[in-house]
């Protein structure tokens, strides 16, 4: 049996689209699979999805006690029911949290393998009952069968602390396609520049967006920055909102807050310019924004930062625009090209649609996990 573990499915963020995505794959390419999640979000929401060959187990729903340790007991009592009921042979990928992994390297003839998409230094390792550092993670993944990473210099990282080359395989960001499909642009009442995703700045530079946008606005003055998302940090909204105010621009920036999934597509498709502003941190570095995905499904032109694997994807003023990060001024000469010359800027949008196309789709990406788990036999049972 092939099992994928999931700490606690979330929707509409990047790591539980990943995860839908992933299942989408599997059922397609026909492998019987079990999601397994052991813990609810704070709404207990459920995966509504159904899929053929793909059975979504929320272990949770058995007798979850939501209070203090309790929760901790009923999660731990979980992942031991679930390793004890494993059988040799049986296949476990973890994604979104390796706190299982210490149970499961304790039981014989199981293969095991992890995803990681950020840096150590960036999430969480562990929990209550598993408390992990980093080298100590990094000794549990040399007894794995197979570790996915998301960029070429997170598969360095654990090659330099020596993890085997050779078991770690490189997975790209996925898209849904058919959530762009025959996808028309609307009459809009303003002309914006969109950025969506999670409203930070020291993972995307959205207070760097807000300065290369005020730049920007002195020759588009009909122009508006459209910034949707959530806002995570009280802080940095009172700083970004300082720095609208500072920069005189208040008229034209417009926070939406979180937008349903339905209508996300539309908003992007709407937009003349897309843009993300990340700063060259670890974090991007590491990471791979999984937003570019949806940017590029939208067939609108991409202003983005030359940070992390950007670079190896995309090609300037063919199928991105790309600037210097934490360089307003380049920002938003890019920007301001695209704004001036918009069938220029359409033809770059879809020529960045074909690499996303090309290089994040999902069923590609699930058939590379799928070979390395099961030996590349072309029989995924």
């Amino acid at each position: 049996m092939f099992y994928i573990l999931y700490r606690r499915y979330i929707p509409n963020t990047a790591v539980s689209n990943r995860l839908l995505a992933f299942a989408r794959g599997f059922s397609e390419l026909g492998i019987e699979t079990e999601v397994v999640m052991f813990s609810p979000n704070e709404n207990y929401d459920k995966i509504g999805l159904s899929l053929p060959n793909v059975h979504f187990n929320h272990c949770w729903e058995r007798h979850y006690i939501n209070r203090g340790v309790l929760k901790y007991i009923s999660i731990f009592s979980y992942m031991l029911g679930f390793v004890r009921k494993l059988n040799k042979g049986d296949k476990v990928m973890l994604m979104g949290g390796t706190d299982i992994l210490p149970l499961l390297l304790k039981k014989k003839g199981i293969d095991i393998y992890v995803e990681r998409t950020e840096h150590p230094d960036v999430i969480a390792i562990g929990n209550a009952f598993f408390k992990v550092t980093p080298k100590q993670e990094i000794d549990n993944f040399k007894r794995i069968k197979g570790l996915f990473v998301i960029t070429s210099a997170l598969k360095r990282y654990y090659i330099e602390n020596g993890i085997r080359n050779d078991i770690i395989h490189i997975i790209n960001i996925v898209t849904d396609v058919e959530r762009f499909k025959n996808l028309k642009r609307a009459s809009v009442r303003d002309r914006y520049i969109a950025y969506c995703g999670t409203v930070s700045n020291n993972k995307d530079g959205v207070d760097e967006l807000i300065k290369a946008f005020a730049i920007t606005a002195k020759s588009h003055p009909d122009v508006k920055l459209y910034i949707i998302g959530p806002i995570p940090k009280k802080e940095e909204e009172k700083v970004n909102l300082k720095l609208i105010d500072d920069l005189g621009i208040s008229d034209q920036i417009v926070f939406t807050g979180l937008v349903p999934a339905k209508q996300m597509p539309q908003l992007l498709k709407n937009a003349e310019v897309l843009a993300l502003d990340r700063p060259d941190n670890m974090q991007a570095k590491y990471g791979f924004a999984t937003k570019m995905g949806e940017y590029l499904l939208s067939e609108r032109p991409v202003v983005v930062t030359k940070v992390g694997d950007f670079p190896l994807f995309f090609k300037d003023g063919e199928s991105a625009l790309l600037a210097n990060p934490s360089d307003a001024n380049d920002f938003a000469t890019k920007l301001n090209w695209a704004l001036d010359n918009p069938k220029a800027a359409e033809r770059i949008g879809k020529r960045g649609a074909e690499v996303a196309m090309r290089e994040f789709n999902y069923i590609t990406e699930s058939k590379k996990i799928a070979d390395v788990i099961f030996n590349s036999s072309g029989s995924y049972t």
